[in-house]
């Protein structure tokens, strides 16, 4: 039962995660560090081009 109870709190903990949260928690369980380039966002016209729009 313990079991069943410490997994719904963890659930309960994640959901309140925000994504930004949640991809670095993600990152330290896999020990993943990220570096200056990979940490600014692309240029919208990145976006653009995956989604289509020109």
């Amino acid at each position: 039962m313990p079991i069943n109870v410490n997994n719904e709190e963890v659930l309960e903990r994640r959901s309140r995660e925000t994504p930004l949260e949640t991809a670095a928690r993600l990152r330290a369980e896999f020990g993943i560090v990220l570096s200056e380039q990979a940490r600014k966002p692309l240029p919208r016209p990145v976006y653009d081009e995956l989604s289509g729009d020109d």
